[in-house]
């Protein structure tokens, strides 16, 4: 009896210990103001940048921002890849279309609820277990709540999570002004170090969140 339990204790360690190395990504997605015109730009990248990237057991998540991001009916579309490989390659073509219906509905949000969108990613992380997390944001970062809607982050908000900002849309005034655009990302890594957040980085080529996205 003893012989048998030490042979299954690798197993169930192995069992134990898998969402260790699985990855979760949560893509956020902009649609106020004019970034709302980059969203077939963003739906490209999360299908060729992202979605190529994550193995069978991995999970994904695509939460749109805007107006009030808080909410259960902004995450566009999510699921959790089957731990075989034919079905996880089934799921994701069926992910690629859904995202496809995404790009083309007209939508374009007169505020910007980043945190609200974060927040609600943070959730859906966590609720994963897995070891890596990541978040990836798609927009210009410049928050605009509207009237009456306050946002207020745990301390440990990003625990253990990795904030990618991709594709940073420049406003006029940064490209009057540079220093404004840099204040406002160094503004959001302490925001989001001082929640927890292993990192910050701000991402200007898809080719590079490709490399970041490596198990």
């Amino acid at each position: 009896m003893k012989r048998l339990s030490v042979l299954a204790l690798p197993l169930l360690l192995s069992c134990s210990s898998g969402k260790n190395y699985a990855q979760a990504v949560v893509a956020l997605v902009d649609v106020s103001g004019t970034y709302a015109d980059q969203k077939p730009e963003v739906v490209n990248v999360i299908k060729r940048g992202i979605l190529p990237k994550l193995q069978p057991g991995d999970s994904i998540f695509v939460i749109r921002i805007d107006d009030e991001s808080y909410k259960k009916a902004n995450v566009e579309g999510g699921m959790t890849l089957d731990v075989r490989p034919s079905k996880a390659n089934a799921q994701k073509l069926a992910f690629a279309t859904q995202m496809d219906h995404f790009a083309a509905k007209r939508q374009r949000s007169r505020h910007t609820d980043i945190r609200g969108a974060m927040m609600l990613a943070s959730e859906y992380l966590k609720e994963t277990g897995a070891g890596q997390r990541t978040m990836v944001v798609f927009s210009d970062m410049e928050e605009d709540l509207p009237r009456g809607v306050k946002r207020t982050l745990a301390p440990d908000e990003f625990a253990g999570m990795r904030i990618l900002a991709m594709n940073v849309k420049k406003l006029s005034a940064d490209n009057m002004n540079p220093s404004v655009y840099r204040q406002r990302l160094a503004s959001w890594q302490q925001q989001a170090k001082s929640h927890g957040a292993k990192e910050f980085q701000v991402v200007l080529e898809p080719e590079k969140l490709d490399e970041l996205l490596e198990h």
